[in-house]
């Protein structure tokens, strides 16, 4: 009796932790925006970066390293790749979109991937995938609604971003068996940080910070520490004690905060037509991702009528 109960503590705290996650990855949004007004983009990601490899490379220690072979080095280099570009999107996005409007838009990788696991995993899309795009689609359309209606190139390049975090998320899905999480995560961010520092040594006028306000300074805390060597703890250990179901359901919170962040850092102002359109875009996620959970429900609950 006691064991089930404590089963049910143990997962109550990890889905609390995994919460946790989802309000760290919101607040980077208006962080990240204002921290990208006084450092150009590629330059603050690349000290991002740095700066959480080499938390992610302590986490990792002798023993996750002995785990990657050739091939486990060049399939985190691939991953780091691809989530290289999420950001880069992300982050051009955010310079000419609200950040509120980048949550929303980012969170779109959720619908994207059982509509890429098709083609590229050879996994149908359920029924309740196809009803979360329709539900997202419609969400979009209020989200950047203008009169005549146009898709502002912040809002185009944050959904671009999406379309790659729906690519790494496949990509995990794939290449991560075998490999320790914390040393393949790290090769990802180590990834992120030299091309970042690349294209900010060819692209940008300034590589690195000539000062170092406060404000600055704590946006380096933040998502290096906090939203991504923190997060990626708290996912390797405690998203195993919950449901994928539930996990991928808690994660939709992310645009929440965002948006709550958004108007509460930056005075960010949404019409209530914009704020429909974000309410849709989380319930196609939710539908995307609740759908299987009720099929299974469904399923059991008929077998059971059935045998009775």
């Amino acid at each position: 009796m006691m064991e089930p109960l404590h089963k049910k503590r143990q997962q109550h705290f990890a889905e609390f932790m995994l919460v946790t996650v989802t309000l760290f990855w919101g607040a980077t949004f208006p962080i990240v925006k204002e921290a990208i007004a006084q450092l150009p983009v590629m330059a603050f990601l690349w000290v991002r970066f740095a700066l959480a490899a080499i938390l992610l490379g302590l986490m990792a220690g002798r023993r996750g390293f002995a785990t990657l072979d050739r091939q486990g080095w060049l399939k985190g280099v691939f991953l780091g790749s691809l989530l290289f570009l999420s950001y880069l999107f992300q982050t051009f996005g955010l310079e000419r979109t609200s950040s509120a409007n980048a949550g929303f838009l980012t969170g779109l990788n959720v619908i994207w991937v059982p509509l890429l696991a098709g083609p590229l995993l050879k996994k149908t899309a359920a029924f309740g995938a196809k009803a979360g795009v329709a539900i997202a689609l419609c969400g979009l359309l209020l989200l950047t609604w203008h009169n005549p209606w146009t898709l502002n190139s912040g809002d185009l390049l944050v959904m671009v971003c999406s379309f790659f975090v729906a690519l790494h998320i496949l990509g995990l899905d794939r290449f991560t068996a075998g490999y320790d999480a914390r040393a393949l995560t790290f090769v990802q961010i180590a990834t992120m940080a030299l091309l970042g520092c690349i294209g900010s040594l060819i692209f940008e006028p300034l590589s690195w910070p000539r000062q170092w306000p406060p404000s600055l300074i704590s946006a380096f805390l933040i998502t290096a520490v906090l939203a991504t060597a923190y997060a990626f703890w708290a996912m390797t250990s405690f998203q195993r004690l919950t449901t994928p179901t539930r996990a991928a359901l808690i994660y939709t919170l992310e645009p929440v905060w965002a948006a709550i962040f958004s108007v509460w850092l930056l005075n960010e102002k949404l019409t209530s037509t914009a704020w429909a359109g974000g309410f849709l875009i989380v319930a196609g996620m939710v539908v995307a991702e609740a759908w299987p959970l009720l099929t299974r429900t469904n399923s059991r609950l008929a077998r059971k009528s059935e045998l009775s």
